[in-house]
């Protein structure tokens, strides 16, 4: 699968025409926004900390692109170099997410 690298920003668009997977390390703390995610598809975003760690996640709160995670919006892992994979899936009527955290 293609890999597409996102480049750290206080607001991302993860433009899903461009691959299935992207990959970002956080200098800030960061909203992203999904793009072009079909009925049936799904988004995986490798999400590294910067050496400081602690940057922060938010993922689009209005409307049919506003993500819903089990158990509410997780955290990210805080420590530096830390990552974490999320996965979201498109059904049609919402965007799910699932996090999976602290890869060392």
């Amino acid at each position: 699968e293609k890999i597409n690298a996102l480049t750290s920003s206080a607001t991302i668009t993860v433009d899903c025409s461009l691959a299935p997977v992207h990959t970002v390390t956080l200098g800030v703390n960061t909203e992203f926004n999904i793009t072009n995610l079909g009925t049936g598809q799904s988004v995986t975003i490798i999400i590294t900390q910067d050496a400081g760690g602690t940057n922060t996640a938010s993922w689009g709160t209005s409307g049919s692109t506003a993500v819903k995670f089990a158990g509410g919006t997780p955290t990210l892992s805080t420590a530096g170099d830390a990552i974490d994979i999320v996965t979201i899936f498109n059904t049609g009527t919402n965007y799910l997410g699932n996090i999976a955290k602290a890869y060392a």
